[in-house]
């Protein structure tokens, strides 16, 4: 199984192409959309994300931290290659996908970050597509005490869970780690519904293959 790089520079282009004014990257609503970069590459790198949580609620930054949990967030076990969660399962043996969100004051993204090579790349990122479509919470109360220990462990450890410690940075007096065990299973069925109503898809490398946004 593939390990799955650092999304950042994909997380830009991403924000940029949704964006309304395509330069100030806060404050702006999702709107669905596209962008493709070909690369002399064996693999393709794709998010696939719709509209998340904002900073400034701390509520919706809880039910998200449950989602992206039982979606499948990547290991924080260096160089570990399991498949977690929903995705990761969904993805098979032929790539990797792990939960992904990009948190702004008041705007945000979620959704899946994907790898495999250009041969597989389009029925990968369909299975994924298709899994965070078809979400279903399976164990409401254990995936939330999982997300509640990495949340946990994400305010002491910034290296692993930059994104995760950056969304309680916008946290003022309610800190969304303590909301996590009110967050219900239609919370978060709610949540995913909500990311996959208007889908944005980014791709970098050998990206033949990749679907394109309105086939999924």
């Amino acid at each position: 199984m593939l390990r799955l790089a650092s999304p950042n520079t994909f997380l830009y282009i991403f924000l940029r192409k949704n964006s309304k004014a395509g330069k100030n990257l806060q404050g702006q609503a999702v709107g669905g959309g596209e962008v493709r970069r070909e690369a002399d590459s064996k693999y393709a790198h794709v998010i696939v994300a719709g509209e998340g949580a904002a900073g400034n609620n701390a509520k919706a930054l809880a039910t998200q931290a449950v989602l992206l949990t039982a979606l499948g967030n990547s290991s924080p076990v260096k160089f570990s290659t399991s498949a977690t969660g929903v995705i990761g399962k969904a993805a098979g043996e032929n790539g990797s996908a792990s939960a992904y969100q990009a948190v702004h004051s008041d705007s945000g993204l979620a959704g899946a970050y994907i790898v495999a090579d250009g041969a597989h790349i389009g029925q990968v990122v369909s299975n994924v597509v298709g899994a965070l479509k078809s979400f279903k919470v399976a164990d409401i109360e254990s995936v939330k005490k999982q997300a509640y220990n990495n949340a946990l462990r994400a305010s002491a450890h910034s290296d692993n869970f930059a994104i995760e410690r950056t969304s309680q940075l916008f946290q003022s007096q309610d800190n969304y780690i303590e909301l996590i065990p009110n967050v219900s299973a239609g919370d978060v069925e709610a949540a995913a519904k909500k990311l996959t109503s208007k889908l944005s898809v980014a791709s970098y490398g050998n990206i033949n293959e990749v679907p394109y946004v309105d086939t999924l």
